[in-house]
């Protein structure tokens, strides 16, 4: 399986508006195939100038593709970096530049690299961001990138003492702040949930305590943030007394400056959810906390599993996104899915970002559920987008789908089923709820199985999706008119 190394951002989903018209065209641009290595990585970068511009990451050399917007590759140039066997963090469009985040070892030392290149690909700053000693004994790393796209956070755990973190400056190609963090009482395998980095660099590094039946009174997700200005850490604590929570994902909102959280709590089993949760509050102003706890409709939960039940939950289902609104309310994405292991030799990664091995599986992933939440937390509305997508042993990648923001709607594009020769669907929801299902493409006319969740959106109208097949790359660019 080939990693990725981009990141989506998230835009804003405008209040207030209403979806006038259903009626859109759409045209699929496909490219010419090029072969891929198992090892081979990319990265869809986005649109500068005239050109769509793709980075492969591959064995023996970095390369950058440029395309037309009828997707006819225009040039292709080899990339330079200082090291040719670096790790790739990140690949960001800034306006008509892009930045490659890169580290490396060199003589005994990490170094963490950031190199700007133009259109062109010619190199217009390389900048060491960080340079550290080669400890290697993290027990975790990773790192998070702000809405915006401006700020990069990079940190890494020892064990379950430090945390150490950088953020970067990628606008201004400049190390904002470097801090190492001391924790306590904290089991970052079993605690740690999420870090995220707003829009002016401050981080936000989230665990969950207590989050069992027996503690359900002691519940609460503990944060650690920090003030590069005053140099002062802080510590928030937000209660989630008498409740134990099943999945969760958090964002910040920049706009209304806040945190917001939401995901699923049990009752009786850790498998099921019975109601959502969402959390919002002013990382300044703690005295001023909105959280809310809601159980299923009824009606919800009939429609999420297809059948009547006397248990008023649902089973295998995940947050997969959240999507935030101006009025600072939310729309809470969930999905249901399933993997099964099979008996065999294991086969690579389950997701194209993880290098974790796994056994053989069967993965299903199913319907998409939608709830719209008030800023206070109540329930506005919600549905079920029905689905069916069935795979085997390609890590699901296929399956799912592509969210696309516009400022009337959203779209919900996937695979109808996931072989060879299927229909590339898609549902158009409103923000009041209002909801219309089409069909937009048949992939047998391009011979291509498309990566639709793995695709990015570069325009309100417009995304660039890469489709595998056969050890063969193609970008496809879908463009609504």
């Amino acid at each position: 399986m080939r990693k990725k190394i981009f990141h989506t951002k998230y835009l804003l989903l405008l209040v207030g508006c209403f979806l006038c018209n259903w009626a859109f065209t759409q045209e699929i641009f496909v490219s010419e195939s090029r072969n891929i290595r198992n090892d081979d990585a990319y990265a869809i970068i986005g649109k500068i100038d005239e050109h769509i511009l793709l980075f492969l990451d591959r064995a023996d050399k970095y390369e950058l593709q440029a395309y037309d917007e009828e997707m006819n590759e225009v040039w292709t140039k080899d990339i330079t970096l200082d090291s040719r066997r670096a790790k790739i963090l990140n690949v960001s469009q800034s306006g008509d530049s892009f930045t490659i985040l890169y580290r490396h070892n060199k003589r005994g030392k990490i170094l963490t690299q950031a190199a700007e290149f133009n259109g062109e690909g010619e190199l217009i700053k390389n900048d060491t961001a960080h340079i550290q000693p080669n400890r290697g004994f993290y027990s975790l790393e990773d790192h998070s990138i702000s809405e915006d796209e401006r700020f990069v956070l990079m940190y890494q755990f020892e064990f379950n003492t430090r945390i150490y973190a950088t953020v970067y400056d990628l606008h201004n190609m400049e190390t904002a702040w470097h801090k190492v963090f001391s924790i306590n009482d904290i089991d970052v395998d079993r605690d740690f949930v999420q870090a995220m980095v707003d829009n002016t660099g401050m981080p936000y590094f989230i665990f969950s305590k207590d989050n069992r039946r027996t503690k359900r009174d002691e519940n609460r997700f503990y944060i650690i943030s920090y003030d590069a200005e005053t140099q002062k850490a802080a510590e928030i604590n937000v209660p989630l007394t008498g409740y134990v929570w099943f999945d969760v994902l958090f964002k910040y909102d920049n706009l209304n400056e806040r945190i917001v959280g939401a995901g699923l709590y049990l009752d009786k089993r850790y498998t099921e959810a019975t109601g959502y949760f969402y959390l919002n509050f002013a990382p300044k102003q703690l005295d001023i906390q909105q959280t809310h706890f809601q159980t299923f409709d009824p009606k919800f939960v009939v429609r999420a599993i297809g059948k009547e039940t006397k248990n008023q939950s649902i089973g295998e289902v995940s947050i997969q996104d959240l999507v935030l609104t101006q009025d600072g309310g939310a729309l809470i994405i969930a999905e249901r899915n399933r993997f099964y292991s099979r008996t065999g030799s294991t086969l690579g990664n389950i997701y194209a970002a993880n290098q974790a091995q796994v056994f053989r599986m069967d993965y299903h992933f199913e319907d998409i559920l939608l709830l719209a939440i008030h800023p206070d937390g109540k329930l506005h509305w919600n549905d079920v987008l029905q689905k069916r997508q069935f795979s085997q042993d390609d890590g699901a990648r296929f399956s799912s789908y592509l969210l696309m923001h516009t400022p009337r709607n959203l779209r919900f594009v996937y695979n109808d089923e996931i072989r060879y020769k299927t229909t590339i669907n898609e549902y158009l929801v409103g923000t009041k709820g209002n909801q219309q299902r089409n069909s937009i493409y048949n992939t047998e006319s391009n011979d291509v199985s498309l990566l639709l969740r793995e695709g990015k959106q570069i325009a309100a109208n417009e995304a660039i999706i890469a489709s595998e097949r056969r050890s063969n790359l193609k970008l496809a660019r879908l463009v609504y008119e």
